[in-house]
């Protein structure tokens, strides 16, 4: 390892729990979509929920690090980081990379929208969304029919991050790593982490308001 490495600790547990939880969620919407179990199905969207819920929370207050301001940048910065990666030029930093930051963005917002569709959808059968009574029937199927295109868009993002994480692998970056362990090997800067059991009691709190509401 080049000397001018060092490993630091650049992920804070809540962040590596709410990235392998969501993985996990997502699997078991999908599951539980298809086999029609949709009382379960609402359960995961609501701990789901709850993880979103305090992520977005964490983006504005939590480990400086994973804020949105830390690891947002410029569409111009995106098409640098692109071709240093390529050049062979590219070295890891202490966040997320230019372009996987806009990749953390797409996949909050459209889980977001998705369970948001969710409380309103129907099988206009045996189950309806928690809050299908707040609207008409014909919007309700709309938002029905949205809350089933959209899980392909969802099923794509995932495929384009996981060939992502292949290309940075082959390209000598590992970053499953870090986001198991915490730690990377890195010439930047030890990163200003919260305590990652703050976010998780967070969440906790979250998704206990979130059953007693719906």
């Amino acid at each position: 390892m080049n000397e001018k490495y060092q490993r630091i600790k650049i992920w804070d547990s809540y962040i590596r729990i709410y990235h392998w939880l969501m993985v996990a969620a997502v699997a078991g919407l999908w599951w539980t979509g298809e086999q029609g179990r949709m009382d379960l199905h609402q359960d995961i969207a609501i701990a789901l929920a709850a993880l979103l819920i305090t992520r977005i929370g964490w983006g504005f207050f939590g480990s400086r690090n994973v804020r949105f301001r830390h690891f947002i940048q410029s569409p111009k910065r995106v098409v640098s980081h692109v071709g240093a990666l390529f050049g062979r030029r590219y070295q890891q930093g202490n966040t997320h990379s230019p372009a996987g930051g806009y990749s953390v963005v797409a996949l909050l917002l459209i889980l977001v929208v998705q369970i948001a569709t969710g409380l309103f959808a129907t099988d206009g059968i045996l189950f309806s969304g928690p809050l299908n009574s707040w609207v008409s029937s014909d919007t309700a199927d709309l938002l029905t029919d949205w809350h089933k295109a959209q899980f392909n868009f969802i099923l794509g993002l995932v495929v384009l991050h996981i060939v992502a994480i292949v290309i940075y692998r082959l390209l000598g970056h590992r970053l499953l790593a870090a986001m198991v362990t915490g730690y990377r090997y890195t010439s930047a800067q030890v990163p200003a982490l919260k305590p990652g059991w703050q976010g998780l009691v967070i969440a906790l709190a979250v998704w206990f308001i979130l059953v007693m509401l719906l």
